[in-house]
């Protein structure tokens, strides 16, 4: 049976088939956004969906009243759909786009958290030379992870040393005042008595 856009239930309940489609392709879809309003564009009765990938991705569908398909983009971007009539084919397409953007998306969410992913290895389906070439890549990624917090460690100290020369100089300043302050006191409480004395 082919698939079809139910484009009166066009939410999570109507777009099950379209899921379960995208499972099977390898592509578990874990949350969809669909208000199931439509609105117009470009001529076109149009609805919404974006569907959210377990890798993160975003798909958004546009479908028009008939149940073809008006637009896709993906993370944003629009991608070209030829088989717009067909959703066989089109979600063939998409899962195919959606794969190929995978490792892109990925490496580019890690870059953004900072965090440098240790690669699981299959020795099985990967040789050796291929192994220790993907390890030497992760440390000398974790080097130049290393050497920044160095970096800024030796910036924060210094920072600190400076501060604790700035709090030693003020306690000596706070110190001296200190001083003053308790001359001053004991001649004014000597000239206190000299005049008591007098009088």
């Amino acid at each position: 049976m082919s698939l079809t856009i139910d484009f009166d239930k066009f939410n999570k309940a109507g777009l099950k088939t379209i899921l379960k489609k995208f499972e099977t392709d390898g592509l578990p879809v874990d949350d969809i956004e669909a208000t199931n309003k439509a609105k117009r564009e470009s001529g076109f009765l149009i609805k919404t969906a974006t569907l959210v990938f377990s890798s993160g991705q975003k798909l958004m569908v546009k479908a028009k009243a008939g149940g073809g398909i008006f637009q896709v983009k993906l993370n944003g971007k629009v991608i070209p759909i030829k088989a717009v009539d067909d959703i066989d084919k089109a979600i063939g397409e998409v899962a195919t786009h959606v794969k190929a953007n995978e490792p892109a998306f990925l490496k580019q969410r890690e870059k953004q958290a900072g965090i440098v992913k240790i690669p699981k290895l299959k020795p099985v389906n990967t040789s050796v030379a291929a192994q220790i070439e993907t390890l030497s890549a992760t440390v000398e990624q974790l080097k130049g992870t290393n050497e920044n917090i160095r970096t800024e460690t030796t910036a924060q100290m210094g920072q600190a040393s400076e501060l604790q020369t700035q709090l030693s100089a003020l306690e000596t300043q706070l110190k001296d005042e200190k001083a003053k302050t308790d001359k001053l006191n004991l001649e004014i409480e000597t000239l206190k008595n000299a005049q008591e004395g007098g009088a």
